[in-house]
């Protein structure tokens, strides 16, 4: 029990040992706890620490430091699904691997130090290594979402490399993953943002393959997942997907500029400042051409013919 801690915490908040005592237990008691390390009963020792809102957890220094690692991850997560890259990068130099108490936490710093070296073309070799202590040692068994998450990772990451053929296996284990994740009962929170993670990338890699119409399929299953169960963390970047692929198809400008002008929005909701500067260019350029458009109908069957396609 870390009673240097509470001794810290007591004085943090400003109570002399009688003060903090009164009508708890005598001074004398408190003052063999924090002198002594006679730990009171358990009444005393609970009711002592929520009058210094504390729990008994906190003065366990394992259960507290594990606590703080889990709430740096947890933002670093939170800022990788929003394209915060240096918010992750600071989370994460805050961290080792060592430090961290659990299996799961431990899983959970390589999946994000994985795909935020993918994201941000970083050391390959690293990401590689990152992923493979998930799938090769920590979750053996393949049986956490862990797994399914370093799958992905891998897959874009040997997409980039253009390795498509190893870049299709793994993301074919996404896919496979998702679908079964998807009939059943995910826990709120990160869980179920982990699943629009899947869904984004899977958009987007198809896109990238030329396949606009399975494209739109994750996109539309993502989009659907963000309405039931009310998360936006990637709900700019899906809706600008959405624009990129009707684009693709020979879809209308208004069409086009109706999901950017969404995207924008949501991507100002999230401070992605990246995709605010896509957006905003790529909805002047349509704008421009809307006038045109109108006065002539567009083509002979009604519709808009994109002269070129924007990737992201």
């Amino acid at each position: 029990m870390d009673v240097a801690y509470f001794v810290a915490r007591r004085k943090a908040k400003g109570y002399s040992q009688a003060a903090l005592a009164a009508g708890i237990c005598t001074q004398s008691t408190l003052s063999k706890f924090e002198t002594n390390y006679q730990i009171p009963s358990l009444p005393i020792l609970r009711q002592l620490c929520t009058r210094l809102d504390l729990t008994l957890d906190d003065l366990d220094d394992q259960q507290r430091q594990s606590k703080a690692a889990a709430q740096q991850l947890t933002q670093a997560e939170e800022a990788l699904m929003v394209e915060d890259y240096p918010t992750v990068q600071k989370s994460l130099a805050h961290l080792t691997v060592e430090q961290l108490p659990t299996v799961a936490l431990q899983m959970q710093y390589h999946y994000l130090n994985g795909l935020w070296l993918t994201l941000t073309n970083g050391n390959p070799t690293a990401a590689l290594f990152s992923f493979t202590q998930i799938l090769d040692q920590l979750d053996e068994a393949h049986t956490t979402q862990f797994t399914t998450l370093a799958y992905l990772g891998e897959g874009i990451l040997y997409a980039r490399q253009n390795e498509l053929a190893q870049a299709e296996f793994f993301l074919t284990k996404v896919k496979q993953a998702l679908s079964t994740a998807l009939t059943t009962v995910v826990a709120p929170g990160l869980a179920q943002a982990r699943l629009l993670t899947m869904m984004y990338y899977l958009a987007e890699d198809y896109y990238l393959r030329d396949d606009f119409t399975q494209s739109q399929h994750y996109v539309s299953l993502g989009l659907a997942w963000c309405r039931r169960e009310h998360v936006t963390y990637f709900l700019p970047r899906l809706k600008f997907l959405r624009a990129q692929n009707l684009l693709a198809l020979g879809a209308a400008p208004q069409q086009v500029v109706a999901e950017l002008v969404d995207a924008r929005a949501f991507a100002r909701l999230n401070d992605n400042q990246a995709l605010i500067l896509q957006t905003t260019a790529l909805i002047n350029h349509y704008q421009a051409m809307l006038q045109p458009f109108k006065q002539t109908e567009g083509g002979k069957d009604g519709t808009y013919q994109s002269p070129f396609r924007t990737r992201s």
